[in-house]
């Protein structure tokens, strides 16, 4: 399975929000840190704030940052705010109307499969990433290991 590039995103700003903790930061600085244009930042912070991730604060000293400890933001749970969770194969001929696709057995393991595979990103936390060593030769912070050359 292959993640969108908004999947990919939220994480970076949740990531940068973490590594942030209690402090506010704005969507100019996450865009700049993690190389993401400020439109898209924009466009994904209200997902997450729907999602329950993160809250926002205006104002002199406001800004964004996660509304609950990193230790309870599964990355399950992220991907399912941010991904379609269903897969669905399209029927054979054409037709307008698929009458076998209710009852279609690849679908059913499409979906079974999808589940396994969030399931196992339930496993893991935001808190699971920001403790992870880098990984990229000479980064400083998983930060640095994450944010695209």
């Amino acid at each position: 399975m292959r993640l969108t590039k908004q999947t990919g995103y939220a994480l970076r700003i949740l990531l940068h929000c973490a590594m942030a903790g209690d402090r506010s930061v704005t969507v100019a600085d996450v865009a700049k840190a993690q190389h993401i244009t400020e439109h898209n930042v924009f466009k994904i912070v209200p997902i997450l704030v729907e999602g329950g991730f993160l809250e926002t604060s205006r104002g002199r000293g406001g800004g964004i940052r996660l509304a609950r400890d990193p230790a309870d933001i599964r990355i399950g749970d992220v991907v399912r705010v941010t991904e379609e969770t269903h897969i669905e194969a399209e029927c054979f001929g054409g037709g307008a109307e698929c009458v076998i696709r209710p009852v279609a057995p690849i679908n059913r393991i499409f979906d079974d499969a999808l589940g396994a595979f969030i399931e196992v990103l339930d496993q893991h936390t935001l808190r699971d990433i920001v403790t992870a060593r880098p990984a990229k030769a000479g980064a400083k912070s998983v930060l640095d290991a994450i944010a695209p050359i």
